[in-house]
């Protein structure tokens, strides 16, 4: 009778506390609080036939964006592109692409480092009343296999601030034999568009910035659900190494705190700027010989390089927009 009652107390506990586990990660909910914080980002030059898109994330309320090197450099030149576009998300997607790139600004180049692939943005405007979020950073140590995790992003072929959803599958350091380039190994679904995005815990915080994917091994064999992240540690150690001054978001188990979580998933105010301003960059950073400083093949691929038009330059961006938007048609 006892080992009967005892069972039964096991059995409720596991049907309690699972579902509240599941909980716990709301992809529906993460994306909600969290979206207004990732931007589309376009490097282009005018007057040639090429640009660069890719995802960046808002990490400050000054305007500063987080987003992959290769994403704003010109691989043809070896050196960024002249000229940075940040599109902001609008309140709704609504499928029509001229009408979701509607928030277009001018970017500025901070700073980058090509070993870390790891670049700074700056959005160029004198208002910033329409950055409603910022995305805070979590200790990518605290990060375990298995955690599950969300991506947000622009890929190929797809529609724009999409949401995928995975779990940390592995960690690597010294990515590419490249030292303090820690990566996570995620089978979150990650594609070309999506370089320099979030991937985000159940907090609604950057454990990492999605730069690599591996779609086929030497010998032509097909690789599926291999994505590789940069963890949020070497993210947030590389800012401060530039001047700027940012911490990991504390999630003490207090019950403000956690109450704070719930309403706001972890989004503003998250992040914690020590410095009030920050200094300038020249932004002329001289990229190295190949044997030195390129990323691994893969790293690469998230961005790709694709014509345009030759029209106004903000127009030549919705264009391309658009050219993707129709290619998906015509796949599906």
């Amino acid at each position: 009778m006892l080992l009967q009652i005892f069972s039964l107390q096991i059995f409720l506990v596991l049907l309690i506390s699972f579902p509240a586990a599941a909980e716990d990660f709301n992809p529906k909910k993460i994306y909600s609080e969290t979206s207004k914080a990732v931007v589309l980002i376009a490097g282009f030059e005018k007057g040639q036939k090429g640009m660069s898109k890719g995802t960046g994330s808002i990490i400050s309320r000054d305007g500063f964006v987080l987003t992959n090197a290769h994403v704003i450099i010109d691989k043809n030149k070896g050196k960024p592109f002249n000229n940075l576009r940040i599109f902001l998300k609008p309140d709704t997607i609504s499928g029509d692409i001229k009408k979701d790139t509607n928030l277009k600004y001018p970017a500025e180049l901070v700073q980058f480092s090509k070993k870390l692939d790891l670049a700074l943005l700056r959005i160029r405007r004198t208002s910033t009343t329409d950055i409603f979020r910022v995305l805070g950073f979590s200790d990518s140590d605290l990060v375990s296999i298995g955690d599950p995790v969300i991506a947000i992003g622009h890929p190929e072929q797809g529609g724009l601030w999409t949401l995928t959803t995975g779990t940390i599958s592995s960690q690597i350091n010294n990515y590419g034999n490249m030292k303090g380039k820690n990566v996570f190994q995620t089978e979150t679904s990650l594609n070309r568009g999506n370089s320099g995005g979030p991937l985000i815990n159940s907090h609604g915080h950057v454990v990492g910035v999605n730069s690599m994917i591996s779609r086929k091994a030497e010998d032509g064999l097909a690789i599926t659900g291999i994505n590789f992240s940069i963890k949020s540690r070497v993210a947030v150690k590389w800012l401060n190494s530039i001047g700027l001054k940012f911490e990991f978001v504390s999630i003490e188990p207090d019950i403000a705190l956690q109450k704070s979580n719930v309403n706001n998933a972890g989004i503003v105010p998250v992040l914690k700027e020590k410095t009030v301003s920050v200094p300038k960059f020249e932004a002329k950073q001289t990229l190295q010989s190949k044997s030195g400083e390129l990323v691994p093949k893969e790293s690469e691929i998230l961005t790709k390089i694709r014509p345009y038009k030759e029209k106004d330059l903000l127009r030549q961006v919705e264009d391309e927009m658009e050219g993707m938007m129709d290619e998906m048609k015509k796949n599906y």
